[in-house]
């Protein structure tokens, strides 16, 4: 009887027990599915681009040494971005150059660090690491290149160059091609040791740098150029040969990783892309796709319907997608297999600009030079006319008119790649060819100073 008693008193709390536990259960499962749900959430909207926002004044900055314009053409003014820093550089007469670099969100206040030491400087710009001067050259047309460290100015290597060179710095290696002697050269720029020296009798021309798709994922400039190096990630080059050969080598050792003959001409065109060389005839207009470790053979290749047509460039056009330019026509070609993805008829093309899976191309309609935005089945779905573009981050445009006038504020439009709306960001007096920019900022040289403004909201969105 006592024993049947306490039995029935301890199911209550045996029942209580199970019922708590299923209430911690609950709450833990109805806390993870929000958490998941707010993660989801939150990772969508970042994988969307920054909503462009009007042009906005972070700070001006005046000229170093001086409130003046300097050189009347602005020969060497310059501006970098490079992630929270921003490099600028302005000749201050006398032969003399002051490059300094400041913080983005506070470019007016104390800088981050000068040099005042530079002479005769003809250009500058911002490599992985560190900064890369070019002088100006000089009566024996001799240039002197002089690297600093990114972080505090200071040079710790220069190289001495003829002007007849071609010079590129791929993350800790300067490839050089010395016209003297018809040498492709390369130099680690820790030890200054030159460690490859390979004969190129082909020219400065017989030799290309590996692209590849994070290439596309750094600030450029107007023109297209890469302001940061893309290339630090795959060091590599590939470069022309006896009897039409090609051989990839590797920069870290200088030794072949893969070479074969008979496989390009001088006239063809050559563009290493990733893990393939893609070859194209521009006698016979085929395109031949090559594994760069096993030249022996091509993957496959595909001939222009019209063997009268020359091409007249080949590039990436997409993360999987290589292009082939004609003087009429722009065909997209799947990188794994050759298949023609799109074939676009349009005059005259040239500059493409990937963005995710759009192409912003340039092109001619009626004589008059206009950008058009692509979409990943090859239609066109914006064009704007005297206007040129240049690639904002991985999920928009900039455009800027085909001629910029010599003087006063002209206009600055955003695109956003997926869905080709555009909008007005303001008008600025600036020199152009001067400016740089991030996903977020804009820093450009105006008349007596450098400007810093903001292009971007705080916050991601796919909407204009």
């Amino acid at each position: 009887m006592h024993t049947h008693a306490l039995a029935d008193d301890l199911r209550p709390r045996r029942s209580l027990w199970l019922s708590r536990r299923a209430r911690w259960s609950a709450a833990i499962g109805v806390a993870l599915a929000v958490f998941l749900v707010v993660f989801g959430v939150v990772y969508r909207l970042n994988q969307q681009p920054y909503a462009f926002d009007r042009l906005t004044l972070v700070a001006g900055v005046d000229y170093p040494g001086g409130g003046d314009d300097g050189d009347a053409d602005g020969h060497g003014t310059r501006a970098y971005l490079d992630g929270g820093r921003a490099f600028i550089g302005r000749p201050t007469g006398g032969g003399k150059f002051d490059l300094r670099a400041v913080d983005v969100e506070q470019p007016g206040g104390a800088p981050i660090w000068t040099n005042t030491s530079l002479r005769d400087v003809d250009s500058f710009r911002a490599a992985r690491g560190s900064v890369m001067v070019t002088g100006l050259p000089d009566k024996d047309s001799r240039r002197r290149i002089t690297l600093l460290n990114a972080s505090n100015g200071v040079p710790f290597a220069t190289f001495d160059v003829m002007n007849s060179d071609l010079w590129v710095l791929v993350g800790k290696y300067f490839v050089r091609y010395r016209d003297s002697d018809h040498k492709l050269v390369v130099t680690d720029v820790g030890t200054l040791k030159e460690f490859v020296a390979l004969d190129q009798p082909g020219g400065p021309r017989s030799w290309w740098l590996t692209d590849n798709w994070s290439g596309q994922q750094v600030p450029t400039s107007v023109d297209g150029a890469q302001l940061d190096e893309a290339f630090t990630v795959d060091p590599h080059i590939v470069r022309a040969t006896a009897d039409r050969g090609l051989e990839v080598v590797s920069l870290s050792n200088g030794r072949p990783l893969s070479a074969a003959t008979g496989i390009a001409g001088p006239d063809d065109l050559v563009y290493p892309y990733d893990e393939q060389i893609f070859v194209v005839s521009r006698e016979h207009g085929q395109v031949r796709a090559y594994d760069r470790r096993k030249l022996g053979k091509a993957q496959w290749s595909w001939s222009l319907p019209d063997p009268r047509s020359a091409p007249t460039f080949v590039t990436v056009c997409g993360e999987r997608r290589v292009c082939v330019g004609e003087q009429h026509h722009v065909t997209a070609l799947d990188t794994r297999t050759g298949e023609v993805e799109y074939r676009l008829d349009v005059d005259r093309p040239g500059h493409l600009l990937p963005v995710g899976d759009r192409v912003m191309i340039r092109h001619e309609t009626g004589g008059r030079s206009q950008s058009s935005l692509v979409d990943a089945d090859g239609r066109i779905t914006a064009s704007w006319p005297g206007k040129r573009a240049a690639r904002l981050d991985e999920g928009s445009y900039l455009l800027l008119p085909s001629t910029v006038p010599d003087s006063g504020a002209f206009p600055w439009l955003g695109v956003q790649a997926q869905n080709g709306a555009a909008r007005e960001l303001g008008n600025l007096d600036v020199r152009l060819d001067s400016c740089t920019w991030s996903h977020k900022y804009l820093a450009c040289a105006a008349p007596g100073e450098f400007v810093f403004y903001r292009v971007r909201s705080p916050w991601y969105s796919g909407r204009l």
